[in-house]
């Protein structure tokens, strides 16, 4: 979760308050052969133990993860995973597209799966000089 919260910008508890965390964990490592997930994770939990400040955990998030070609992929695949809701081009579940983290950074929900709900476009709004 740490790493996920250094690569998207939103903090661990913004995170788990999608309800997928674990879904997603489960997922990842269904779809990334097991050595990879784990050296991306130890990558990943060396960055996050070795790094005194904001600055320089952008460093070695830019030199050890974004700076290689492997772990840049898996790192991207994330990212898209808790913004848009899908790996690879396919969506996780019908809660991703729901909870994808790019509703919250635009301000807005996602068409047809919450408020203002499926259809309320066709209903004219109240009119308060009325």
């Amino acid at each position: 979760m740490s790493i996920s919260e250094a690569l998207a910008g939103f903090t661990v508890n913004e995170l788990q308050s999608t309800g997928l965390a674990e879904t997603y964990y489960t997922y990842v490592l269904k779809s990334l052969e097991a050595a990879t997930f784990v050296e991306f994770l130890t990558v990943s939990k060396n960055i996050l133990e070795n790094s005194s400040g904001e600055e320089e955990l952008k460093k070695a998030i830019q030199s050890e993860i974004i700076g290689n070609a492997g772990m840049n992929e898996i790192a991207g695949k994330v990212i898209t995973m808790w913004y848009l809701g899908t790996w690879e081009g396919s969506y996780i579940n019908d809660l991703s597209y729901k909870e994808g983290l790019v509703w919250n950074l635009m301000h807005s929900h996602p068409p047809g799966a919450k408020q203002p709900g499926y259809k309320s476009w066709n209903i004219k709004p109240v009119n308060s000089n009325s």
